[in-house]
């Protein structure tokens, strides 16, 4: 389990660098079950060993067994992510505007799982929170009726190989006794959800990523002012491993074993797409990897504070018009379009009528800072967090707002 060590590089175990890469795997060799073995024979394997070692920042861990079950955790992922993203499991993106709708554990026409509940009350919104009463391997086992099938997008998707890699590498008692320390799961939004204990340390872009890493692919920053409804502002992706030929490949939902050039033209055509007539000029600049953390099993857990208290209906505020708009601050961007760079939560909620529990997490939104969106009729409210650790539902956030407004308004 991760443990800090200061400002060295490489692996460090029970304090000590480890920098002989033949001695690392004889060890793990004679610590593995029998039937793990043959998983330190394996190319993805020698390419999570030899990126840790490599790696300019520390990477710590209390004892050579913590080490392996990390090892067994990322090899878990990965293969949950290759099911994911290859059809074995049932996975794909929702819309609500038209069809599939979101749904988690159940293929009933409720969408309503006895496993997990909607965040959402309108049940629109890609994001649920674990019921009680289950143990929770049985919660999140990806078989049908459980946690699959799933209509959701890419956080939730990534969020989900967490719990699955940790289940399928570790087995089920491990999983369940972690999951007493991690408390309720959540899958969708990245504030308060278990998941980012598993993804806390940074890691350096520069590096060579090691297999099983957390990677955020980023479109063009100005996509959700262009497209304050599409998929596309980014990609939760994960590292998973060199072809034959060395090529890293990434895998997310939506997008399977692409290369770095491959995923960036996917983002590419899907800003040309949705952002029309705006362009991308220097897609190799503009659409990037922002994030990178390390897949990494913690020494202990923050555990997660209370939910916040969704709203009980959804958004039933309205537009308000373009002179009340600019009264309060807000300036056109376009002819439909309006910002106001800072404003707070609270304000914002009042002008356009929406509870603050209507806001939720933005589809497709990287682990850092994620912006929110609420749907009121007549508009689509874009909230941007000043600052990336304020409350997501604090009504004195400072926030900077994007609205679109629709057209025949």
């Amino acid at each position: 389990m991760l443990k800090e060590i200061g400002t060295q590089s490489g692996l460090h175990i029970g304090g000590e660098p480890i920098a002989d890469i033949g001695q690392l795997q004889s060890d793990l060799t004679n610590l593995a079950q029998n039937a793990d073995k043959h998983l330190l024979k394996s190319n993805l394997t020698s390419e999570i060993l030899a990126a840790t070692l490599a790696s300019s920042q520390p990477v710590a861990f209390d004892d050579l067994q913590h080490f392996w079950e990390n090892i067994l955790f990322r090899l878990g992922a990965i293969s949950a992510m290759t099911s994911l993203t290859a059809g074995v499991f049932d996975g794909d993106y929702y819309d609500p505007t038209l069809g599939p709708e979101p749904r988690l554990g159940t293929s009933g026409a409720t969408r309503v799982s006895q496993y997990w509940q909607f965040l959402d009350p309108g049940k629109n919104e890609a994001d649920w929170q674990q019921t009680t009463g289950f143990n929770p391997a049985e919660v999140v086992k990806p078989v049908d009726g459980h946690s699959l099938p799933f209509r959701g997008e890419c956080a939730g998707a990534f969020q989900l190989t967490v719990f699955w890699g940790l289940l399928d590498g570790l087995g089920t008692r491990t999983f369940t006794k972690l999951a007493d320390q991690f408390g309720t799961m959540l899958v969708g939004p990245w504030t308060d959800n278990p998941a980012t204990d598993f993804m806390a340390q940074n890691a350096s872009l520069q590096d060579p990523p090691i297999p099983g890493d957390y990677m955020y692919f980023k479109n063009k920053d100005d996509y959700l002012k262009w497209a304050p409804n599409g998929f596309w502002q980014g990609l939760n992706a994960m590292y998973m491993g060199k072809d034959s030929l060395g090529t890293r490949h990434y895998s997310g939902m939506g997008a399977s074993w692409l290369s770095e050039q491959n995923l960036r033209s996917s983002l590419v055509n899907a800003y040309y797409h949705d952002c029309y007539p705006h362009t991308i000029a220097c897609p190799n600049e503009e659409v990037r990897f922002t994030i990178r953390r390390l897949l990494q099993i913690p020494s202990s857990f923050e555990k997660a504070v209370a939910i916040p208290e969704r709203s009980s209906t959804p958004p039933s505020g309205s537009a308000p018009t373009v002179a009340t708009l600019q009264a309060n601050g807000y300036r056109s961007l376009a002819a439909s379009i309006f910002e106001n760079p800072r404003t707070t939560l609270e304000e914002c909620s009042s002008l356009f009528g929406f509870a603050l529990g209507n806001v939720h997490q933005h589809i497709g939104s990287g682990l850092e800072n994620p912006p929110s969106r609420v749907r009121v009729p007549g508009a689509t409210i874009i909230i941007d967090y000043h600052d990336p650790e304020a409350r997501r539902h604090d009504p004195k956030s400072i926030v900077e707002v994007t609205v679109t407004l629709e057209k025949n308004r």
